[in-house]
C-alpha cells in the first residue's frame, strides 16, 4: 500500500465518523437521548476534524501542490466542505436546540431534526454525486 492510499484510508474513516450522525438521528427520542448522545459526539467530531484536516494536507503534499492546479478538484473541494457545513450548521444546530428546550420529550422539535436529517441525506447524497461526476468527467 501506498502511501497516499493509507492516508486516503484514514480520511475516508473520518468521513464515516463525520456523517455517522445522520444515521444516528433516527434512533434519538428524548431530548434526554440527544443531550446523551451530543456530548460525547462532539469530542468524536472534534478528532474527525482535525483527521479531515491533516489528512488533507498530508494527501496533497503527497500527490504534490500541482494537483490544486486542476479546477474539477478545486470545485470538488468545495463542494465536499459545503457538505460538512451543511452537517454541522443544520443538524448539530438543531440539536443544540433542542437540549435547550428543557423540555422532556420535545416531541416537535424532534420531528423537525428527523425530517431535517433526512432532507441533510438526500441533499448530501446528491453533493456526492455531483462531486463524483466531477472526478469522472473532469469537465474543467
Amino acid at each position: 500500500m501506498t502511501l497516499f492510499t493509507i492516508i486516503l484510508v484514514f480520511h475516508l474513516l473520518a468521513v464515516v465518523v463525520k456523517l455517522g450522525v445522520l444515521f444516528y438521528i433516527p434512533r434519538l427520542k428524548t431530548v434526554e437521548q440527544v443531550q446523551s448522545f451530543l456530548a460525547p459526539y462532539k469530542k468524536i467530531d472534534r478528532a474527525a476534524d482535525i483527521t479531515l484536516w491533516v489528512s488533507a494536507v498530508a494527501m496533497i503534499l503527497t500527490a504534490g501542490w500541482q494537483i490544486l492546479l486542476q479546477l474539477w478538484l478545486l470545485v470538488s473541494m468545495l463542494i465536499y466542505a459545503l457538505i460538512f457545513i451543511i452537517v454541522k450548521k443544520v443538524i448539530l444546530g438543531r440539536m443544540n436546540s433542542i437540549v435547550e428546550t428543557n423540555k422532556v420529550f420535545a416531541r416537535e422539535e424532534m420531528s423537525k431534526l428527523r425530517f431535517e436529517n433526512a432532507c441533510v441525506i438526500i441533499t448530501a447524497v446528491g453533493l456526492f454525486g455531483a462531486i463524483g461526476y466531477l472526478m469522472a468527467n473532469k469537465p474543467f
